[in-house]
């Protein structure tokens, strides 16, 4: 059964929460039917046939395993037929003052129709869809709301003419959908970080999530979780949407493993999550789109991520006190982060009075950006018995090191020498990251 497959590689992976993207109807109308009479078969956006029972299979299924399973939804979409089901044209943004050409997301003749853009902080429009995910409700088990939206969409206007600044229309809309379904969970898409403070301030999102698109470079990619913990006053952890594989996946072919692994180290290291497992491994932003497949030794190693990520949450989520402690080597060249092409990146912190150290190895690699397009980084240059010493401010009791690349991430005990405010060890080897916790 494919639906009990794909739901058991993710829970094999620990995902707790899955968004069902394009699963509805009309996106002003998700439920297709009524309530009391829903349809068993229904096509969505892009003509494709859905089904009642596919639908809640993947919700029993997500429930079966403890998973939260959230539909996905624009905030502000509204297709052709729009005004005949309920409407108002006074409702939508327009791309002039005089309320003559909707502001569209503009779809060919692939699609049931272009999308139209409503004003999020409309109260009628937000009533109104309340008063659809309602329906939605009714008929199946989601446990809440995936919201998304655009980016900027340079200036647009309401009915009366006047200029609509969207995003305090974003906070508007969450806490309209929280007060209409208080007991169902919201979290929603910032585009390029679009939205992300208002997003944040609203204290009704159970985790902010950024779709990248224009940050190129691994540090530029750590730098949106730091920003996103900051803008949340240190209380939410980030998932990225970021596309692996992203020009390459415009054909079929196999999801590049050094890349993917690359950038999870990079996510993790920086306590942050990636959103790249489903049905088939994400590569662009049409999540159906499953032209590349995952060899048996990527989702080997993928197992193996997900477990380091969860079995060391605390040391990798909790906190985020980053120091800048001296770290070096004999046989590799350690450089503060920001990674920099060819040596290892060094992301020291302190977690629960525990000194961390992150080593992430850019030794040999081809390119500085995460998203490997064109599906062409190498994996690093390994380096055995890497013997490294770093500056501490007491003498540690007990110094250890766990990879997700070696003993399938188990902690092994390393012995070290403690001499003049610093420590020296040897690591058996540094494939693409390594984490060593120095315990005093």
């Amino acid at each position: 059964e494919p639906i009990e497959k794909n739901i058991d590689f993710m829970n094999r992976c620990h995902i707790n929460g899955i968004q069902f993207y394009d699963w509805m109807y009309d996106h002003h109308k998700p439920l297709a039917g009524t309530p009391q009479n829903p349809s068993n078969e229904w096509p969505d956006l892009f003509k494709r046939p859905t089904f009642l029972s596919t639908v809640r299979g993947y919700i029993s299924a997500a429930h079966s395993k403890g998973m939260k399973a959230m539909f996905y939804n624009l905030a502000f979409g509204a297709l052709k037929n729009a005004e005949a089901d309920g409407v108002a044209k006074e409702w939508f943004l327009y791309k002039d003052n005089q309320h003559k050409e909707k502001d569209a997301h503009l779809l060919g003749d692939f699609a049931r129709s272009s999308i139209y853009l409503t004003n999020p902080g409309n109260a009628h429009w937000q009533n109104y869809l309340a008063g659809r995910n309602s329906d939605v409700y009714a008929v199946f088990g989601f446990d809440g709301y995936h919201i998304d939206q655009l980016g900027g969409r340079g200036t647009v206007y309401d009915y009366n003419g006047n200029s609509v600044d969207l995003l305090p229309q974003y906070a508007s809309f969450i806490n309209a959908m929280k007060s209409a379904h208080p007991n169902k969970r919201l979290v929603m898409n910032a585009v390029g970080q679009y939205g992300q403070t208002e997003i944040a301030g609203t204290n009704k999102v159970d985790f902010l999530y950024t779709e990248v698109w224009d940050e190129k470079t691994y540090d530029q990619l750590a730098r949106i979780i730091l920003d996103n913990y900051n803008r949340s006053n240190n209380q939410l952890k980030t998932v990225l949407a970021a596309y692996m594989d992203y020009e390459k996946s415009k054909n079929a072919g196999f999801v590049n493993e050094p890349g993917v692994l690359l950038a999870n180290a990079v996510i993790f290291a920086f306590g942050g999550a990636h959103l790249e497992i489903g049905e088939h491994y994400l590569a662009n932003e049409y999540f159906p789109n499953k032209n590349l497949q995952m060899k048996a030794d990527l989702k080997k190693a993928l197992i193996t991520y997900y477990d380091f990520l969860v079995a060391y949450q605390n040391l990798l989520r909790d906190g985020d006190s980053y120091t800048s402690a001296q770290v070096t080597a004999e046989n590799a060249t350690i450089a503060a982060w920001p990674a920099a092409k060819d040596k290892v990146a060094a992301l020291t912190k302190t977690v629960n009075g525990k000194d961390i150290v992150h080593l992430i190895n850019f030794n040999g690699v081809t390119s500085m950006d995460w998203r490997d397009t064109n599906g062409t980084q190498k994996k690093p240059t390994t380096v055995t018995d890497l013997k490294t010493t770093v500056a501490v401010t007491a003498q540690p009791k007990k110094v250890w090191f766990a990879s997700p690349d070696l003993f399938g991430g188990a902690p092994r005990a390393v012995e070290f020498t403690y001499n003049n405010n610093q420590i020296t060890f040897t690591l058996p080897s540094l494939s693409y990251w390594d984490m060593v916790v120095i315990e005093y």
